[in-house]
């Protein structure tokens, strides 16, 4: 059985890969295309140098990405056109739904559009749980709830080094040895609530906590990077440290921090989340999508994602209990070990199998 992954992409996210290695490990080539494969024609890589059984679907926006509007409506054209060709000869379309929609909202009729078509012409479609499973049925009205399968969101322990002692990694970012210290780590986006973190923060009945914020401005936005510098204000307990962080520095912030904060306005499923739990690390985070699936109370500090002081009262808990975060984060490490590979690529098979 071969299963070709598309898109292709170029981020530093193990994802792909791990899983890849994994479905290889159990007899399924798995692969992603050449680096010269385009997300416009990509029919070639499917059919040379040996037809494809299966192409497995993830991020689909890059499909009908476009300078214009135009572009992109005929770019999401063709890509649909290619999909009823594979169906045509018999080529199973498996999709994995990481999000109903892309975050910035933009295109968001068209992104509409692709989803739906994409979740009617698919074969299989996987959600990481079942509520992300719940509300793909109702984003896209499917009446075959059947082809619907859940596999969890694997785990990234053996993923990063992770051999740094927490003095030496606040030593590295200048942190204080006893401050209690909240890490926001990843792409900066206006859906992931940074601004709010930092109004947050500085709410906080407590001086000697201080905020990491560590990752690349989505864009490299110079209105998003100004929005952020202003909120901050020089304030001595914030350090704002943009760019994108190699996955080398990932145990740097890991390790300096107590706990990891995701302040989502909206979201499906969070790989980030399984981040932080393979560190060993405590979260706070909305009730919202898979999160509340994978974390529980003994690990996180979980609020309503439509409650306007759910985060604040969050981190104020986490305050209170600061001693309990280390027992919280080694309870979240041993939560993330069951979402091992091998076990999410056997479940991967199966549903390739059945499809």
């Amino acid at each position: 059985m071969k299963s070709i992954f598309l898109p292709r992409t170029n981020d530093d996210n193990p994802y792909q890969k791990e899983l890849i290695n994994h479905l290889n490990k159990l007899g399924i080539q798995a692969e992603l295309p050449d680096d010269s494969t385009s997300t416009t024609f990509f029919l070639p890589a499917v059919f040379f140098p040996n037809k494809a059984d299966i192409i497995h679907l993830h991020w689909l926006n890059p499909f009908f990405a476009g300078s214009n509007i135009l572009e992109r409506i005929l770019k999401l054209l063709f890509f649909i056109l290619e999909l009823v060709i594979l169906k045509l000869v018999g080529i199973k379309i498996i999709w994995t739904v990481h999000n109903l929609k892309n975050h910035e909202n933009k295109n968001i009729v068209l992104d509409s559009l692709c989803s739906s078509c994409v979740a009617k012409l698919a074969n299989g479609i996987i959600a990481h749980c079942d509520s992300a499973k719940e509300e793909v049925i109702k984003s896209f009205s499917l009446s075959d709830q059947e082809k619907i399968f859940v596999v969890p969101h694997g785990n990234y322990i053996n993923c990063y080094d992770n051999n740094i002692e927490k003095s030496l990694s606040r030593k590295i970012l200048n942190l204080d040895d006893s401050a209690l210290v909240f890490l926001f780590l990843g792409m900066i986006r206006p859906y992931k609530g940074v601004l709010e973190l930092i109004d947050t923060f500085k709410n906080l009945d407590n001086k000697t906590s201080q905020l990491v914020i560590a990752g690349k401005v989505y864009q490299n936005s110079p209105e998003m990077t100004d929005m952020l510098l202003q909120k901050i204000d020089g304030d001595p307990k914030i350090k704002f440290i943009p760019g994108f962080v190699p996955s080398e520095k990932i145990q740097i912030y890991m390790n300096a921090c107590d706990v990891v904060v995701f302040p989502y306005r909206d979201i499906l499923t969070s790989g980030a989340v399984m981040l932080a739990m393979s560190f060993g690390r405590a979260c706070i985070a909305p009730r919202k999508g898979c999160i509340g699936e994978v974390l529980d109370n003994s690990g996180a500090f979980l609020y309503e994602i439509d409650d306007e002081s759910g985060l604040i009262k969050a981190m104020n808990s986490a305050l209170k209990q600061q001693s309990q975060l280390s027992n919280m984060g080694q309870y979240n490490r041993q939560l993330a070990e069951k979402y091992d590979w091998k076990t999410i690529a056997e479940i991967t098979g199966n549903v390739y199998g059945q499809c």
